[in-house]
C-alpha cells in the first residue's frame, strides 16, 4: 500500500509540474446573478425530492485534442456536539464533541481521444474527547481511467479502476457517503446516454468484514448492476433498475440475491412526485453450518409528493417509507430489507437514530430560499419498527428477545438547518437536530432522554 500511495504520489507531481497543459487567461468570474451552487455533501443535503438533472446534464466532457490536466480537491470540517446520542447501531456516544476532517486531492489528466486519467488520495480523521485526535492517515481513493465517445454518435463511454459510484435516483440503493468516509471500490462501468435515456452496465468488487466465528478466508462479495433511467416526458420518467449481489455475507448467512428497483417520477406544473418500490430476492447458505439452506424475501418503497415555486423560492413535500422486517428469527427465510448505500439523510433527519430496515417512516420537509445564496428548512420525521424482534441491527443494542414492550415507537424528531453557498467552491451548512425516543427504541437501547446532536460543516471543492 505504501508503494502504491509513494507512486501515486510522483504520477501527481509529475502531472502538475511536467504536464504543458494549455491554458487560456480568462477574466475573473462573477457570480452575482447565478444560480447557488452546492459543493456540500450530497447526503448532507436535506431536501427529499431530487430534480434528476444529474441524468441528463451531458457528463461526457472531451478534451478537444489537447492535454489538459485539472486538479481535483475536496475537503470538509465538521465539528459537532450531542447530548444523550445513539447513533444506529452503535453505543451511545459519550464523548459529547467530535470533530471530522476529511480531505481529497489529486488531478484528472484529459488526453486526445477522449481519455482522461483520474488519481485522487485520500484522507480522513475522527477526533472525539473519547477516541483522542485525528488518526494520521492517506489512501488511494480513486485510480481510473474513463474513455469518452466510444461511437461515432458520441454516446458510449467505458470507466475502470478504483472509483466512487456516485448515486442514483432517491438513493434508495446506491448513495454517496461524502458526509463521511466516502466509499470507492474497484469496478468497471460501460454507459449508454442520449438525451433520453442513460443505462449504465456496471460490475463492482465489494469489500465486506465477517466475524471470526466465520472462518472465511475470502468473503468478498461481486454486485453486478443495470441502472436505466428514461425520461418519457415532464410528467413521467421511470428508473429500471436491477441489481445482483453474489456470495454477501448477512445475518450468519452467505446470500445471493438479486434485486429489481423501479421508480416513476417526474413534474405537472410546480407539483413533482415519485413513486418506488424495491424487492430482494434469492438464496441463503449457513456460514457455519455449510447444509443450512434458506431465502431471502425482503421489500422496501416509498412514495412522496411536494410542491416547488417558481424558481424553488419555497418548496415542501411529505413522504412515507417502508422497509420490511423480520417477524421470525428462528426460520432460515430472511426477510429484513438489506440496506446497501442508502441516503438515509434525505429520507429521516441528520440525527441518524435509525436505519432503512424494519421501519415505516413519514417526513415532512419545507425548505425557504432567503437569498440567492442562502437556504433555510426544517425537517421532521415520525418513524415505527414493524416487527418487534428483527434480524437487522439497525435499531437495537441489546437481545431482542428481552424486549417485552408491545409498542413499536421508534421516535420522532426535527432537523433545522441554514446553508450558505458563499461561491461556487465553497460553502457552510450549520444544522441542530432533536430526536425524541418513543417506548420501543428505549426498550431497545435503554435511551428515554431527548437526544441532541448540532453540527457547523465548511465544504470546499474544485
Amino acid at each position: 500500500m505504501k508503494r502504491n500511495l509513494f507512486l501515486s504520489s510522483i504520477l501527481i507531481s509529475f502531472l502538475a509540474g511536467n504536464i504543458n497543459a494549455q491554458y487560456t487567461s480568462t477574466p475573473v468570474e462573477d457570480y452575482s446573478s447565478e444560480e447557488p451552487h452546492s459543493v456540500l455533501p450530497a447526503d448532507g443535503i436535506l431536501p427529499y425530492l431530487p430534480d434528476d438533472s444529474t441524468y441528463f446534464n451531458g457528463e461526457i466532457n472531451t478534451s478537444a485534442g489537447r492535454v489538459r490536466f485539472q486538479p481535483l480537491a475536496y475537503f470538509f470540517f465538521r465539528p459537532e456536539t450531542t447530548s444523550n446520542y445513539k447513533e444506529a447501531g452503535l453505543p451511545e456516544d459519550k464523548g459529547h464533541l467530535n470533530f471530522y476532517l476529511r480531505g481529497d486531492f489529486g488531478g484528472r489528466l484529459s488526453l486526445p481521444k477522449n481519455i482522461d486519467l483520474v488519481a485522487n488520495l485520500h484522507s480522513y480523521g475522527v477526533y472525539t474527547r473519547s477516541l483522542g485526535p485525528l488518526d494520521p492517515n492517506l489512501s488511494l481513493y480513486e485510480a481510473y481511467v474513463d474513455m469518452k465517445r466510444l461511437d461515432r454518435a458520441g454516446k458510449m463511454s467505458v470507466r475502470f479502476g478504483r472509483m466512487c459510484l456516485g448515486k442514483y435516483g432517491t438513493e434508495i440503493l446506491v448513495g454517496d457517503d461524502d458526509f463521511g468516509r466516502g466509499r470507492s471500490f474497484e469496478s468497471l462501468r460501460y454507459r449508454y446516454q442520449t438525451d433520453r435515456w442513460t443505462s449504465d452496465v456496471m460490475w463492482v468488487q465489494l469489500y465486506q468484514e465477517a466475524p471470526d466465528s466465520a472462518g472465511l478466508d475470502w468473503n468478498h462479495p461481486i454486485f453486478l448492476g443495470n441502472f436505466n433511467t428514461f425520461k418519457i416526458s415532464d410528467g413521467l420518467n421511470v428508473d429500471a433498475n436491477l441489481v445482483y449481489i453474489i456470495d454477501q455475507y448477512n445475518s450468519g448467512y452467505r446470500t445471493s440475491v438479486f434485486m429489481p428497483n423501479v421508480r416513476l417520477f417526474g413534474h405537472s406544473g410546480n407539483i413533482r412526485y415519485s413513486a418506488e418500490a424495491i424487492y430482494q430476492t434469492g438464496v441463503a447458505r449457513g456460514v457455519i453450518e455449510d447444509d443450512k439452506l434458506g431465502n431471502v424475501n425482503a421489500y422496501a418503497g416509498e412514495v412522496s409528493a411536494g410542491y416547488f415555486s417558481d424558481g424553488e423560492k419555497v418548496s415542501f413535500d411529505i413522504a412515507y417509507y417502508r422497509g420490511s422486517g423480520d417477524e421470525d428469527l428462528t426460520d432460515t427465510d430472511l426477510k429484513s430489507y438489506n440496506v446497501l448505500w442508502q441516503n438515509e439523510h434525505r429520507r429521516f433527519g441528520y440525527i441518524d437514530a435509525f436505519k432503512g430496515s424494519n421501519v415505516q417512516a413519514g417526513t415532512f420537509h419545507f425548505n425557504w430560499r432567503v437569498g440567492r445564496l442562502v437556504d433555510t428548512g426544517i425537517h421532521g420525521v415520525f418513524a415505527q419498527v414493524l416487527e418487534s424482534k428483527d434480524r437487522s441491527p439497525g435499531i437495537a443494542t441489546v437481545n431482542l428477545n428481552t424486549i417485552t414492550t408491545e409498542n413499536k415507537t421508534i421516535g420522532y424528531g426535527g432537523d433545522w438547518y441554514l446553508n450558505y453557498y458563499f461561491n461556487h467552491y465553497l460553502n457552510m451548512q450549520f444544522s441542530a437536530s432533536v430526536f425524541k425516543p418513543g417506548e420501543y427504541f428505549t426498550a431497545a437501547n435503554g435511551i428515554d432522554k431527548t437526544m441532541m446532536r448540532m453540527y457547523l460543516m465548511l465544504a470546499a471543492k474544485i
